[in-house]
């Protein structure tokens, strides 16, 4: 059995399941067809997720990274945050 990954940590302090640099959806996806974005990434008034949890990584549609298997990430653990203009995940590494 697969062990979802652990989001380290998320710089991206404007989503709503931001807190303190800590993610607490209880899952996120990342990736688009050409870049490692959260998918989950959101900004509203509301505040997300479970604060009593950490997120981990949910799916990976960055099918040619190092990490990747099967649409699930391997890492033992992501970083989220900013890459240009865009809140992606910083662990990506093309194989």
């Amino acid at each position: 059995m697969m062990e979802m990954p652990l989001v380290n940590n998320c710089t991206a302090t404007e989503c709503a399941f931001n807190d303190h640099q800590n993610c607490h959806a209880l899952a996120i996806t990342i990736g688009e067809p050409r870049q490692p974005q959260c998918d989950t990434f959101v900004t509203t008034s509301v505040t997300g997720g479970d604060p009593d949890s950490v997120a981990h990584v949910g799916a990976c549609k960055m099918e040619d990274c190092r990490y990747n298997s099967h649409l699930e990430c391997q890492a033992p653990g992501i970083s989220v945050g900013h890459e240009h203009d865009i809140v992606d995940c910083l662990t990506y590494q093309p194989a």
